[in-house]
């Protein structure tokens, strides 16, 4: 797949696609989308340059609680299990299940899906190719401890470390 060319984004617009990407309407009630359909939905949001959403903005919008039907999505375009993602979110599967069916979430779920989904639009951003980016996010890392960044991002700290990271990369710096 032939992708559009990414244009260097500032964070407003990263944060406004991440938002948008929890938004999204579900993929389906059992989560058998194709990765790739939303990957490139990404991929043409970033490219388009349009949408920033301010700080304030952002914190109303994540405290009034994103859907649940976020979950499914991210499930997708992570093209993990939903094992691995009650995993990720130190959930048991039956909880992961009952938020699903939420319209809205609590601020602390809310905060950590938008987070895992910031993640997903800045590594797009920076590598110009979603697969890798997702690739990159879910395979061990050297210069983040040998931890996946994904596994990083349920914590403020790792949430730091993985964006740190991505603008090493985005900016040629020695990783």
């Amino acid at each position: 797949m032939t992708s559009p060319a990414i244009q260097t984004t500032d964070s407003h617009h990263i944060n406004a696609v991440a938002l948008d990407l929890l938004r999204r309407p579900s993929v389906s009630k059992r989560g058998s989308a194709d990765p790739s359909a939303i990957r490139e939905w990404i991929e043409k949001r970033l490219a388009s340059g349009s949408g920033t959403i301010s700080g304030i903005e952002l914190h109303r919008e994540i405290e009034a609680g994103v859907p649940g039907q976020s979950i499914p999505t991210l499930i997708v375009v992570l093209d993990v299990t939903r094992e691995d993602f009650s995993d990720l979110l130190g959930r048991a599967r039956k909880t992961l299940n009952d938020l699903v069916q939420r319209d809205h979430l609590s601020r602390a779920d809310s905060d950590t899906l938008y987070r895992i989904a910031r993640a997903i639009v800045h590594a797009v951003s920076v590598f110009e190719n979603a697969g890798y980016a997702v690739q990159w996010l879910k395979e061990p890392n050297e210069a983040l401890g040998g931890a996946a960044p994904l596994s990083l991002l349920v914590t403020v700290e790792g949430d730091g470390l993985v964006h740190s990271e991505l603008g090493a990369v985005e900016h040629g710096m020695p990783v």
